[in-house]
């Protein structure tokens, strides 16, 4: 029989679980977090919401699955021979730069008409290739030399990312239900995140990671052709040099689209058996404490113990009983006799 105080939500998760629903109920218009995007991705926000409805669970990070190219930062040696990373402009993720992020299959781009065929509407200024989307020059697929010194040159990564998840339960009995959804519906890869979320000093808030590898990709595009006199101050824009051909871009990016579709039914997959999982924990928890201890309930022990003690009682009770009668008969007799006329 299962313990009916295993999903008990401690206290320490609730107020901890309405810091994060009220950071997520600002406008988007005012909304920001530390993601390329800055707010919650639009084709992941339904899942976020029906997580966030269940009770013990709540969403602290999210990703609905992307396209980016990303410019790695730029390597120096400082005074103390120490490797400092410096930050290429325009921000980026750590050192480096973001040139392109998306969240949406990526189609159409590079033939100058819109996802849906038509021409597009934003004139010269829309993109008529995926080198020129990228803000990549075409370059005759030599990789560069190293430089003086011996330095690698700042490369620029083609990705593709599936949905990444975490959530955070109140208790590892929260988080099976997440782990078993996880494993059945792809995301194979997916698991508690550090077992330091099980020592907290306040309760312990295991964070579940649901993610799969296997669906990522992941190529080197180009290079950055930057002088070594350059620093992150210039105002001149380095040169991002390709390595690859614009088919070459054009085949990532056809790859990536059939992800973005695989990526879609797993997380629908996802969704679907958390959803019925939970539904039928709450059911059979409520059923088990329901059958535990209904009103008049009593321990089969303290049954017994009490069965075997009114059973004494009424043994005594009988006893004393028996007792009394005899006493009442042997007295009459005496009295009888001796009262009566004396037997010649």
């Amino acid at each position: 029989m299962s313990n009916p105080e295993v999903g008990t939500i401690p206290e320490v998760f609730e107020p901890r679980k309405r810091k994060i629903l009220a950071e997520l109920s600002v406008p988007d218009t005012e909304y920001t977090d530390l993601s390329p995007k800055g707010s919650v991705d639009e084709g992941i926000r339904d899942l976020i919401r029906d997580i966030n409805a269940l009770p013990g669970l709540v969403t602290t990070s999210s990703c609905a699955g992307r396209i980016s190219v990303f410019l790695e930062g730029r390597k120096k040696q400082n005074d103390h021979q120490q490797e400092q990373r410096q930050f290429a402009p325009s921000g980026g993720k750590g050192a480096g730069k973001w040139l392109y992020v998306s969240h949406d299959p990526l189609k159409g781009y590079w033939t100058g008409r819109d996802s849906d065929g038509s021409n597009s509407t934003q004139g010269k200024d829309h993109p008529r290739s995926l080198h020129e989307l990228f803000g990549m020059v075409p370059g005759n697929g030599k990789p560069p030399g190293l430089k003086e010194g011996g330095h690698a040159p700042r490369l620029v990564r083609f990705h593709y990312d599936p949905m990444i998840l975490h959530i955070m339960a109140a208790t590892l009995h929260h988080a099976h239900p997440v782990l078993s959804a996880a494993a059945t519906s792809g995301f194979r890869e997916s698991g508690l995140q550090s077992l330091r979320c099980l020592e907290g000093e306040n309760g312990p808030s295991p964070i579940v990671a649901v993610r799969s590898a296997g669906l990522s990709l992941e190529s080197v595009i180009g290079y950055c052709e930057s002088s070594d006199e350059e620093d992150d101050t210039s105002s001149k824009e380095p040169v991002i040099r390709s390595l690859v051909t614009e088919e070459y871009l054009q085949m990532l990016v056809a790859i990536s689209n059939e992800r973005f579709s695989i990526n879609a039914e797993r997380k629908e997959r996802f969704r679907t058996s958390l959803l019925n999982l939970c539904s039928m924990e709450q059911l059979c928890g409520s059923k088990t404490r329901s059958k535990a201890k209904p009103e008049g309930w009593e321990d089969p022990a303290a049954r017994r113990e009490r069965k075997r003690a009114e059973g004494l009682m009424r043994k005594k009770v009988l006893e004393a009983q028996a007792n009394s009668a005899d006493h009442e008969s042997t007295g009459t007799y005496e009295m009888g006799w001796g009262s009566g006329p004396t037997p010649l």
